[in-house]
C-alpha cells in the first residue's frame, strides 16, 4: 500500500500552485479540440440527412394534394359550377 501523504503547494498568497502541463496534456488537448470540431460537423450532417429525407417524403404527399387541389377545381370550371366559394368556419363567440 502507498502510505504517502500528497504535498499541497501553495503560493505566499495561499492558492494552488499548478504545474506546467506535460506533452501528453497538450496532446490530449488538441485531440479533444479536434474532437470536438469533427462531433460538432457530423451533428451538422446527420441534421442535413434528416432534412433531406423530410423533403423526400414530404414532396409528394404536397404534389399529390396539388394534383388532387386542382382536379376538383378542374372538375368544378368544366361543370359550369360558377364561381368558387371557400367557406370558413369561425368558433362561435
Amino acid at each position: 500500500m502507498d502510505n504517502r501523504r500528497p504535498i499541497l503547494d501553495l503560493t505566499p498568497e495561499g492558492e494552488f500552485r499548478t504545474q506546467p502541463p506535460s506533452r501528453l496534456d497538450r496532446i490530449l488537448a488538441v485531440a479533444l479540440r479536434y474532437a470536438i470540431i469533427i462531433g460538432v460537423l457530423s451533428a451538422l450532417l446527420v441534421l442535413a440527412a434528416l432534412s433531406i429525407v423530410a423533403l423526400a417524403v414530404l414532396l409528394p404527399i404536397l404534389i399529390l394534394a396539388a394534383l388532387i387541389g386542382g382536379g376538383v377545381l378542374w372538375w368544378r370550371g368544366r361543370r359550369g359550377g360558377g364561381p368558387i366559394r371557400v367557406v370558413m368556419f369561425r368558433p362561435d363567440r
